[in-house]
Order: structure tokens, then C-alpha cells, then sequence
């Protein structure tokens, strides 16, 4: 069994050492010190999809990771097995359990957190000041104290497509008519279309098509949450999870593979429709196949919180590589109100202006 102690104590004064954001490296909670992670050069391995669902899955390895469940949300939670958690990352819920790690597709690469908790905080705390219609007492009242770094499991999947499509491109062409309206004679265009069947092959290869592994994360708020930067991928070491969590994928590799199809086929539409032309486009079939399929199961980093406000919870989500935040807040009824009642006041005034000036 690897001795992860050794890793993680500082070499200065024998304290707990965490991952930091702001330098990359492990850092002591004591005094500081800091300590390289031994990277290589990354070298990205794609693994083919269909031996990989032939031959089963392999496991996280339990001398570096532990396990825990939410009772609440079903989530499961694996972190650097120096660590513990007290209440679940998604869903605030303290009724959570350890448990034996199950065997999955263990992660290749992550994007470790650039955004330290510190930063993060204050961002949510600047977003929230911009929302207009959050109730004030929310702004002067929310404390930062259950903000979790967590490692978000996704799986990217690479592909050559070939498709064949069949449809019809219509062109606009106008008519010049005449009618009669009230005793006067008046021409106008009267739009027509004409049909032509077009059909024909386009091939394209897609890289990195990103879905998320999560089914028990809030899918609404981390859809927002764009603009993950792959480049910056390392290999998945351990050491990047002291002090943060990493949830085990819910979604099948299988599983992922089809919503991965799903945003092929809509990007594939998109650009056959592009190709075809036309003004208008009907009866559009397109028929597709997917060769040489290959992924990766990835990490990317996320501080996220939930809170209690009347009694009702919100979400909220922080990109732990740029900072963008997004996330659920209630909304002031008497806010609402004001402005509704502003917007009234205003048309009224208008109206009035208007009124005046005509009579």
C-alpha cells in the first residue's frame, strides 16, 4: 500500500499539506511551504470506446482515495483519503456515509483549480451584489461557509462521421401583382418558392465533444457554467484532490456516448444545413455513422455551495479555472413589484406626453 502520508505531510514542520490554486503546488496549512507536483509532459491518450465496453472497467486506487454517498441526492464523492467531509457538496445534506469504492473508469487527465477558495467567494458575493431582484437582507447576510472545491467528472469523446443527406432547398422568388384597395390600384410582391431535391455526403471529425458524467449535479446551472479550457489538462495525479473532492461519474461511459451523439447530430445538422443553402430548407433526412469512437474521462474543477434561504435551497457554481459564476437566488416580490410598477408609471407618462403633443 502506498504510504500517502509521506506525500502530503510538509517536509518543514510534519502539518497537512493541500493543493493550492494560486501556486500550484502543495501547500502546508501551517507555515506555508510549498512543494512541487513532479508533472511530465502531458501526453493525451484517447482509449477506444468499444474495447473499453468489452473489457469492463478498472478502479480508482483505494490507497489514494476515499469514497462517500449522500443519502439525500444519491451523489457519491471521492477524495484524497487524507481528507473528510462533513456534509454533501451538491445538496448541503450532512446525511452522508463512507463507503468501498466501486470499481469505475478511473480519470486520465484534470484541469486543476486556478481560482482559490478565497477568490471565489468573493466573486459569488460580487455576483450576488448585481442581482437586482435578490432580496437585500440575502446580500448583507449570506456568510461563505460551506463553498466546496469539486472536481466535476466528465467523459470527451473523439469520432469520425459520415453522413449522407436528402432534402429540399427552397428559394425565394417574388411576383409582382396587382390588387385594388379602397377604389386604387396598387402593385406589391408576392413572395414564391421554388423546390429544388438536393442531396449529398459530408464528413467531418469531431475532437473532444464534452459531456458532463454528473446526473446528480444541478445540470441547469452547470450548463452555464462555460468556457473550460482543455489545453490546460494534466495528467490526474492524487495530490490534486488534498483539499478538494471529485465526484465519481453517474452517467455510463454508454450512457455518455449517446448524449455525445446528440450534440454531434445537432452540430451536424447545423452544418449540412449551412452547406445545402437556399432560404428555407424542408424535409431534411440525414443519415449518419460514427468510426474509429474514442474518450477520456476527465476532471474539471468547480467551487460550488448550496443555502438555505425561508427555508428553501439555492445553488450556486463558480468555474474553478476562470472565475465565471452562476448559480439560483430568490427573487424580492416587492422588487418585482417596484420595477412593474416603475415600467407602468413610465408608459403612463409617455402616453400622457404623447397625448398632448397630438391635440
Amino acid at each position: 500500500m502506498t504510504d500517502r502520508t509521506q506525500v502530503n505531510m510538509c517536509p518543514s514542520c510534519g502539518g497537512m499539506m493541500r493543493f493550492d490554486p494560486e501556486s500550484g503546488h502543495l501547500k502546508c496549512d501551517y507555515c506555508d511551504t510549498l512543494t512541487t507536483i513532479e508533472r511530465a509532459e502531458v501526453e493525451i491518450v484517447e482509449h477506444g470506446l468499444k474495447g473499453v465496453l468489452e473489457e469492463g472497467v478498472h478502479s480508482w486506487s483505494d490507497d489514494d482515495v476515499k469514497s462517500i454517498s449522500c443519502k439525500n441526492c444519491g451523489a457519491e464523492l471521492v477524495f484524497e483519503a487524507h481528507n473528510s467531509a462533513k456534509f454533501c457538496n451538491y445538496c448541503g445534506s450532512s446525511h452522508i456515509s463512507e463507503h468501498q469504492l466501486e470499481k469505475t473508469i478511473p480519470p486520465g487527465y484534470l484541469v486543476p483549480f486556478k481560482i482559490t477558495e478565497k477568490e471565489a467567494g468573493t466573486r459569488f458575493v460580487e455576483w450576488l451584489k448585481k442581482r437586482w431582484f435578490a432580496p437585500s437582507d440575502l446580500k448583507s447576510s449570506y456568510k461563505n461557509d460551506r463553498l466546496k472545491g469539486t472536481y466535476v467528472p466528465y467523459w470527451t469523446y473523439d469520432t469520425d462521421s459520415r453522413s449522407y443527406y436528402t432534402a429540399q432547398r427552397g428559394d425565394y422568388y417574388y411576383v409582382t401583382k396587382t390588387r385594388t384597395v379602397n377604389g386604387k390600384t396598387e402593385t406589391y410582391q408576392e413572395r414564391h418558392t421554388r423546390w429544388t431535391n438536393v442531396s449529398g455526403h459530408y464528413n467531418r471529425f469531431f475532437d473532444d465533444v464534452l459531456v458532463c458524467a454528473s446526473s446528480k449535479i444541478d445540470g441547469t446551472v452547470l450548463h452555464k457554467l462555460d468556457g473550460f479550457g482543455l489545453s490546460e489538462l494534466e495528467t490526474y495525479k492524487p495530490e490534486y484532490l488534498s483539499g478538494f473532492f471529485a465526484e465519481r461519474y453517474s452517467v455510463p461511459l454508454d450512457t455518455g456516448w449517446e448524449e455525445g451523439k446528440r450534440m454531434i447530430e445537432s452540430m451536424l445538422e447545423s452544418d449540412i444545413r449551412h452547406r445545402i443553402g437556399g432560404d428555407t430548407i424542408r424535409m431534411l433526412n440525414i443519415q449518419s455513422d460514427y468510426h474509429a469512437v474514442t474518450f477520456k474521462h476527465i476532471l474539471l474543477p468547480v467551487w460550488m455551495s448550496s443555502y438555505l434561504y425561508k427555508s428553501k435551497s439555492y445553488i450556486f457554481m463558480i468555474n474553478g479555472q476562470n472565475g465565471e459564476v452562476e448559480g439560483t437566488y430568490p427573487k424580492s416580490a416587492l422588487k418585482i413589484a417596484l420595477a412593474v410598477l416603475a415600467v407602468v408609471v413610465i408608459v403612463f407618462v409617455l402616453y400622457v406626453f404623447i397625448s398632448s403633443n397630438f391635440l
